[in-house]
């Protein structure tokens, strides 16, 4: 599409305000087709927004409601990324920089690694975790190592934004946390994911990243996307109970590739559905696909809360979760096969029941190297008891029993609840 001059003088009389000269014809060149042309303001429309571009053209191929402002959620983690390949690429840091954690990073909320104050964490580790466990306090952690602090990367990340043509973002985290004024559209996840791929291939594998080492644990991706879709890049998921389940996914097949972005969807399921159709989709479609010129339109984000967390329960906090009794106990069984693991539990339990003076038999989840192991616990006990018991057990096979402590016992519950949080993400 070749744009005329005088196309290109209202384009940027319009644009007064939000963007320059030279960042309106970087937007010319590189993404001919993700225009913005200011619109008035209308009420939001329910349902996800979303849209599909090939990567190569920035050719919109489908779109719904793709320029309605939405909360990104971790999708903003994608311009964490960006802003920190920029550093690397400008020589700034390395990425085997040591990144000091703050209170600040370690006192982070929702999806984390668990960092501690002072402690340290090499960059590339930290970037990793960013598309890998969507680490909140990894992504506060480079923000303070590049700019000193998390607001000073922020309004690096809003000026990046405009740089591209994200003309409807505006960031106030480094996270994707919900904060007043931190907003984008489905059009302008589209442009940042082209812009990754288009200014840092280098870096673009990263993205397609399934697990990572942290510690003795091998950590899986929250992101389905990477590990079932068939030619799958890699991207980035989101949630938040306002923004709902969002995505923004590349792939390629016979020699093309494709970006989707879904914003508001109501489950994990129906934004890897809607990927995947739109997708499909692009992959049938002709190589050059539908020339659209795209608005972003000026309005209030819609709440998603009352839909994707109702009653205030955050998905994966409470469905399921194991209640354990305070006090000792001492792990009986344990394996991949959950069945066997209740069989043996409840054996156990019979046989020293008496001995113990009750205790609850309970199943607890462990995420182990990728998978997932259980275990079989006996719960609610006192450490007079647990001790001798447990040691009489371990006469007969060392491998028979564990003694928990109240905070072994915890962990464990936090090790399982935070699966599921992850998985329900």
């Amino acid at each position: 599409m070749i744009w005329s001059t005088r196309w290109r003088e209202i384009l940027a009389s319009r644009a007064v305000g939000w963007c320059d000269p030279p960042a309106m014809r970087h937007l010319a060149l590189a993404l001919p087709v993700l225009l913005l042309i200011a619109a008035p303001a209308i009420a939001a429309s329910p349902g996800p927004a979303s849209i599909v571009v090939d990567a190569a053209s920035g050719a919109v191929l489908e779109q719904d409601q793709a320029g309605q402002p939405r909360h990104p959620a971790s999708l903003t983690k994608m311009m964490t990324l960006y802003v920190a390949f920029q550093a690397l690429s400008e020589g700034k840091t390395s990425l085997n920089t040591p990144l000091t954690v703050s209170e600040r990073a370690a006192g982070q909320g929702g999806s984390v690694l668990g960092l501690k104050t002072g402690k340290t964490i090499a960059l590339a580790d930290a970037l990793k975790s960013l598309v890998v466990r969507s680490a909140n306090d990894a992504a506060v952690a480079i923000a303070e190592h590049v700019a000193g602090t998390e607001d000073s990367f922020a309004q690096r990340m809003t000026e990046q934004a405009r740089r591209l043509g994200m003309t409807a973002t505006s960031f106030r985290n480094a996270t994707g946390l919900t904060a007043p004024g931190h907003l984008t559209t489905a059009r302008d996840m589209a442009v940042l994911a082209m812009a990754l791929k288009r200014d840092f291939p280098q870096h673009w594998p990263l993205f397609a990243t399934t697990s990572m080492r942290w510690g003795s644990s091998q950590l899986p991706t929250v992101n389905g996307f990477v590990t079932s879709y068939p030619g799958a890049e890699g991207l980035k998921t989101g949630f938040t109970c306002p923004a709902g389940y969002n995505l923004a996914a590349a792939a390629s097949r016979n020699g093309r590739s494709a970006i989707a972005v879904i914003m508001g969807a109501a489950a994990k399921e129906q934004r890897l559905a809607l990927t995947t159709s739109l997708l499909n989709k692009a992959f049938a479609a002709p190589a050059q696909g539908n020339l659209t010129q795209l608005i972003n339109l000026g309005q209030i984000a819609p709440d998603l809360s009352a839909q994707v967390c109702a009653g205030g329960i955050m998905p994966g906090d409470a469905a399921g979760a194991t209640r354990m009794p305070p006090g000792w106990a001492m792990e009986v069984a344990f394996g991949r096969d959950e069945k066997d693991v209740r069989r043996k539990l409840a054996l156990r339990h019979k046989e020293v029941a008496r001995a113990l003076g009750g205790g609850k038999a309970v199943v607890v989840l462990k995420p182990f190297d990728g998978g997932l192991r259980y275990r079989g616990i006996i719960a609610g006990l006192s450490e007079a008891k647990v001790v001798p018991v447990c040691l009489k057990l371990r006469q007969t096979d060392e491998n028979n029993c564990l003694v928990l402590p109240p905070a072994a016992v915890e962990g464990a519950v936090e090790a399982e609840r935070r699966w599921r949080m992850f998985s329900a993400r």
